[in-house]
C-alpha cells in the first residue's frame, strides 16, 4: 500500500501543483501519485492545524454521539470497526446510527438502529364496543382488545453485501484517507482566494453533521467528521458508510 502523505514540491518530483497554487504549498498525494481529491482546492495543512487545536474536544464529542450505535456480539471487541452517527437536524428528521465491523473471519458485518422522527406515531387502537354505562354491546361479549405491537428490535444486523465490503476496504486503505484530514469543519481554508474574495469556503447552513469513530489494527482510533460533503476521501467514506444497509431476510424484515 502506498504511504505517500504531504509532499513538498521543492523536494519530490512526484508532487503535483494545481494551476495558480504556490509552488511551495504541500499537497496530499494518492497511491497513483496524483493530488488527492479536495487537496487541490482546499489547504490541507491549515485544515490539519485547525483540527489539532480542537482534537480533544472533537474526540469527546464523537465518542459521546457514537456511543449509542448498536454493538451486537462481536462488534465491541472487533479490531476493525466504524461507529457512524448522523444526528437529526431541524431540516432532517432521521437519526442515523450504524456500526460496521469485521468479524473474526474477516467478513464485514453491519448493524443499524436508525430512527426517523418524522414518522407519525401509530393510530390509537379502536375504542371498545361499549354502551353509555360501560357495558359491552350485545354480540361483543367475548371481545378482547388488540394486543400491543411488538417492541422495536434494538437493531437490524446482517453480513455486509460484497460490494459495500469491498468499498470499505478500499476506503480504509486509501492514502488519501489515511493521510488526509480527520475533520472537515464548517469553514474550510482554500488554497487561494476565490473569485468572491473568500479565503474560506462555508458549508450550507442546513447541512447534516456526519461523524464516526474508526478503529483499524495497528493504528490509533480516528475520530472523523464533516460539516457538509466535500471532495475529500474522509467525506466520501462518511457518506458511503452512512447509507449502507443490512441485507434483509424474512427474519430481519
Amino acid at each position: 500500500m502506498a504511504s505517500l502523505t504531504f509532499c513538498s514540491a521543492l523536494a519530490l518530483s512526484g508532487c503535483a501543483s494545481q494551476p495558480g497554487t504556490p509552488a511551495a504549498t504541500p499537497l496530499l498525494v494518492g497511491a497513483e501519485g496524483g493530488v488527492c481529491p479536495g487537496a487541490g482546492q482546499f489547504d490541507v495543512a491549515k485544515i490539519k492545524t485547525k483540527n489539532a487545536a480542537e482534537a480533544a474536544q472533537r474526540e469527546a464529542q464523537i465518542l459521546e454521539y457514537t456511543s449509542i450505535t448498536p454493538l451486537p456480539p462481536g462488534a465491541e471487541e472487533a479490531e476493525t470497526r466504524l461507529r457512524v452517527r448522523v444526528p437529526p437536524t431541524g431540516m432532517w428528521p432521521l437519526d442515523t446510527r450504524i456500526t460496521l465491523w469485521k468479524a473474526a473471519d474477516g467478513a464485514w458485518q453491519i448493524a443499524t438502529d436508525n430512527i426517523n422522527y418524522g414518522v407519525p406515531p401509530p393510530p390509537p387502537p379502536p375504542p371498545p364496543p361499549i354502551d353509555a354505562d360501560g357495558n359491552l354491546l350485545p354480540g361483543f361479549e367475548n371481545w378482547q382488545p388488540e394486543p400491543p405491537p411488538p417492541p422495536r428490535p434494538p437493531y437490524t444486523s446482517s453480513a455486509l453485501n460484497p460490494g459495500d465490503a469491498a468499498a470499505l476496504d478500499a476506503f480504509l486503505s486509501d492514502p488519501c484517507y489515511l493521510n488526509g484530514p480527520d475533520r472537515l469543519p464548517y469553514s474550510v481554508p482554500l488554497n487561494e482566494i476565490d473569485q468572491y474574495g473568500r479565503e474560506e469556503w462555508l458549508c450550507p447552513p442546513d447541512s447534516a453533521y456526519y461523524m464516526a469513530e474508526v478503529k483499524q489494527p495497528g493504528l490509533p482510533p480516528r475520530y472523523i467528521s464533516h460539516s457538509c460533503y466535500m471532495d475529500f476521501a474522509v467525506s466520501k467514506l462518511l457518506t458511503a458508510a452512512t447509507y449502507m444497509i443490512p441485507t434483509l431476510t424474512p427474519e430481519t424484515e
